[in-house]
């Protein structure tokens, strides 16, 4: 399977393909420990989500639809998340 954007979308002068590796799993863990907290936190308070209503979809269940490497994927790509150079 492809993933869009390419690596060499994603790539630039400033950029190795190992950092965009590194930076996408970190991305991909920080999503899913997200994920997991707002389903630890929905089942906690679910009387109240029900009571009150959501309109906005949760990471859980973003991550239900869409693979965590994707979405990383996509939001390196669209600049929510940056790579930064620890030097």
């Amino acid at each position: 399977m492809m993933l869009y954007p390419t690596v060499q979308e994603l790539t630039n002068d400033k950029v190795n393909r190992y950092k965009l590796v590194i930076a996408t799993a970190k991305c991909a863990r920080h999503l899913i420990d997200k994920a997991n907290d707002e389903r630890e936190n929905e089942e906690m308070y679910r009387n109240e989500f029900d009571r009150y209503g959501k309109d906005t979809k949760t990471s859980y269940e973003l991550l239900l639809t869409e693979k965590p490497v994707s979405v990383a994927v996509q939001k390196l790509y669209d600049g929510e998340f940056n790579i930064v150079d620890n030097q």
